[in-house]
């Protein structure tokens, strides 16, 4: 991710209030394309469309939020292992041999990805329903479409093209809208679904077309057996995937089953006064989540890339200056993101209220959603620490800050649910600040040995 950093501080460079645009514009869609895109659709979905939604309106936001849910619990860990893949692939410039392994993991997610949830909306009695049947096809469709488009967003590493992607994105964002509108007003909810789905096969569509015609791709079936010794090489980073999906969904997922209200015709569960403003405080960190790929990880990369130069070629004592100056720059780095996001999470914590007024149902406390807003402020931080742990192959510490997020999360959630704690969020927020903590404990560690450790490795 680094590359794309360097490349949006080159379209910064150039001054202007263009270059700032086009940077924020691309990383907005680079960091938090498909999210967005959902969140946005789905609330102007509900505001203009009351045919598709009178009744019902539940199974539309349970097909949507599942889908986005599973989609990383079920393939974080995937997602893990084809990043390291193509991250290799790109750094010894086999772009045909990386979009040939595009192609096949696309082939291996689509199947193992439409298998469950064929089998899953099989389970479902939804005989209230006008078209049970498209409702069922349409489910399917979209939880495979959205797994797709998360590989090809890992890909898009490749493409400089920011603008068109992002026109890719409003437009498929159009389609979703006016097409669940549209066919919301003739097939009702399962219509809407219908449309909503479109709309996401609309951008997976478009963004393959984009790559294949940006570059030329090898033999996907000559990358299998190199792909597949990657999970057996980088087990760790796998499980370390799987377990960071389960720490940010486990809280929600508790709570639907526990406090939650069944989705009719379904064995789903929803909880709106906390999923509502999880899904609204989300997309509060995405500047700084642009801000991390622009300034904070690109930096860390050059001060990480002065150390392995150096290594076996300079002295003892310029090697401790360098390992100085990555430290340095890692503490400096984290705290201007932390700046520069915490003054956004603060002001949106004294409009809480406001907001809630705006945007939020009666069912959503106030203290709630700022609990909200300040477990994704940390939640940022941990990304930010296990992401810099990745760079120094520190796996089995990002594995154990990973854990120990999701195991506090779970603690203090079935914690305070079993005391009747009438505020949401805490066990989110109390993970994320101890996986945060004990990152940013290991990533000091491992720059103090980083020449031992590769030394020793090597």
């Amino acid at each position: 991710m680094a590359g794309i950093g360097f490349e949006l501080q080159r379209v910064l460079k150039r001054g202007g209030m263009v270059g700032a645009f086009k940077a924020a514009l691309a990383g907005i869609i680079i960091v938090a394309g498909p999210w967005l895109v959902s969140i946005l659709g789905i609330s102007f979905l509900y505001q203009i469309s009351s045919t598709a939604f009178d009744k019902h309106g539940m199974l539309f936001t349970a097909a949507v939020v599942y889908s986005y849910a599973f989609s990383l619990f079920l393939f974080g860990g995937f997602h893990y292992i084809f990043t390291r893949y193509i991250a290799d692939l790109i750094y010894v410039k086999e772009h045909g041999r990386a979009l040939g392994s595009l192609v096949l993991a696309i082939v291996l997610v689509a199947v193992l990805s439409a298998v469950p949830a064929i089998i899953a909306v099989r389970f479902l009695d939804l005989k209230m329903l006008q078209f049970p049947e498209l409702y069922k096809i349409t489910s399917v469709l979209l939880f495979v479409t959205i797994n797709l488009i998360w590989l090809v967003m890992i890909f898009i590493t490749l493409l400089k093209r920011y603008m068109v992607i992002f026109l890719i994105y409003v437009t498929g964002m159009a389609v979703s809208v006016f097409s669940a509108y549209f066919l919301g007003r003739l097939y009702f909810i399962s219509g809407a679904l219908a449309g909503f789905a479109l709309g996401q096969l609309f951008i997976l569509v478009f963004l393959l077309i984009l790559l294949v015609v940006t570059v030329d791709f090898a033999s996907p079936l000559k990358e299998f057996t190199n792909f597949l010794s990657y999970f057996r090489k980088y087990l760790v980073l796998f499980l370390t995937g799987i377990f960071y999906a389960a720490g940010i969904w486990s809280d929600k997922i508790l709570l639907w089953f526990i406090r939650g209200t069944g989705v009719e015709g379904t064995f789903l569960y929803l909880f709106a006064p906390y999923d509502m403003p999880v899904y609204l405080a989300n997309l509060t960190i995405i500047p700084g989540l642009v801000y991390f790929m622009i300034f904070s990880e690109s930096n860390f990369y050059i001060a990480l890339k002065k150390i392995l130069l150096h290594l076996g070629r300079e002295t003892e004592s310029r090697l401790k200056r360098d390992k100085y100056i990555l430290f340095k720059t890692v503490k400096s780095s984290l705290k201007e993101q932390s700046l520069f996001q915490g003054v956004i999470t603060l002001v949106l914590i004294i409009i809480a209220p406001d907001i809630k007024t705006l945007f939020l149902s009666n069912t959503v406390s106030v203290m709630t959603f700022r609990i909200t807003l300040t477990a994704l402020f940390f939640n940022l931080l941990l990304l930010t620490t296990v992401t810099f742990l990745f760079y120094l192959e520190r796996y089995k510490s990002a594995f154990i800050s990973v854990m120990i997020f999701f195991s506090v999360n779970v603690g203090v959630t079935l914690y305070s649910t079993a005391a009747d704690f009438p505020y949401y969020g805490g066990g989110y927020l109390a993970g994320c600040a101890a996986g945060t903590f004990t990152a940013f404990i290991f990533l000091r560690h491992g720059i103090k040995y980083i020449d031992r450790d590769i030394f020793a490795k090597y």
